[in-house]
């Protein structure tokens, strides 16, 4: 009798210290779901660093341009899974917004075409959601094509004298297809390319109330294209909690249109290319 209570007293020893380290050691933690699929369930907040490049098509010239870093943040929420019965496995859904906020410098030129070099007081705010679904490859490799919908904004507050305010603003809609490998169990990396339409753009010119009145206040942009390619990853750290970062280049035209509501409507806005190089580095939490 004494020896099978002693040996039950052992068993339920070795059973609390085992469970006690797998509670504290992150490194015994395993999840039970395939890496990738793990880190497409995440809520996430990142610091942002974007360099913005801005360049107005003038003929003949001087044109604007605008360049410098803005920092940010940006917060992701992603899912995949089974979540519906008669939907396809894998289902993917993510939203992720961003924002950012700088000085940045300004090279263009006064109404009389004298040089004028300034400073933009820029501030962008950008907002995408993706629909797509997960194809998996191979134990370690996945497919998800997407379709992607979302809006973004720019403030241009250009400070001094001869300062001004406009906002540029413009609805965004296509596809999208991501390339994710996992590494290790913990770390897993992506490739992502992006195209999108710029539908429903427009400007709103801030100035005096009688330049206003005079050339009016609002323009509207034709459709165009913005291109985005990005990489990723994201690495397990500690249970559900996941470090990720990421680089990507994003290139878009504002097709520029002639600016309305005023009394003799003698302005326009350019055509114009902008060009964003952004980094990000973050906390997500896996669920």
């Amino acid at each position: 009798m004494k020896k099978k209570v002693f040996t039950a007293t052992l068993l339920a020893t070795a059973g609390a210290v085992f469970c006690a380290s797998q509670a504290l050691a992150g490194d015994v933690y395993q999840s039970p779901q395939n890496p990738i699929v793990a880190a497409n369930n995440e809520v996430g907040l990142a610091a942002v660093g974007t360099l913005m490049n801005y360049q107005e098509h003038i003929t003949p010239g001087p044109s604007d341009i605008e360049s410098g870093w803005m920092p940010g943040f940006s917060v992701k929420y992603s899912l995949m899974g089974d979540y519906f019965k008669s939907m396809p496995s894998n289902l993917y859904f993510a939203v992720n917004y961003q924002f950012n906020s700088g000085n940045i410098s300004y090279q263009g030129a006064l109404q009389d075409g004298q040089p004028y070099d300034g400073t933009d007081s820029a501030t962008t705010n950008r907002v995408l959601a993706r629909l797509g679904k997960g194809f998996t490859l191979n134990s370690t490799m996945m497919l998800t094509p997407y379709i992607a919908g979302g809006y973004q904004d720019w403030n241009r507050q250009l400070l001094g004298p001869h300062g001004y305010t406009e906002d540029y603003h413009s609805s965004l809609v296509g596809a999208g297809l991501m390339f994710q490998y996992a590494i290790t169990p913990r770390l897993v990396s992506g490739v992502n390319i992006e195209g999108l339409a710029m539908i429903g753009g427009g400007i709103k010119v801030h100035e005096s109330p009688i330049m206003e009145e005079l050339l009016g206040t609002t323009a509207n942009f034709g459709t165009s294209g913005q291109e985005k390619i990005s990489a990723d990853i994201d690495y397990r750290v500690y249970q559900n909690w996941h470090l990720y970062g990421g680089l990507s280049y994003t290139h878009f035209n504002y097709t520029g249109g002639d600016i309305v509501g005023g009394l003799i409507n003698a302005s326009s806005e350019p055509l114009s290319s902008t060009n964003l190089f952004n980094m990000e580095a973050g906390l997500a939490y896996q669920f």
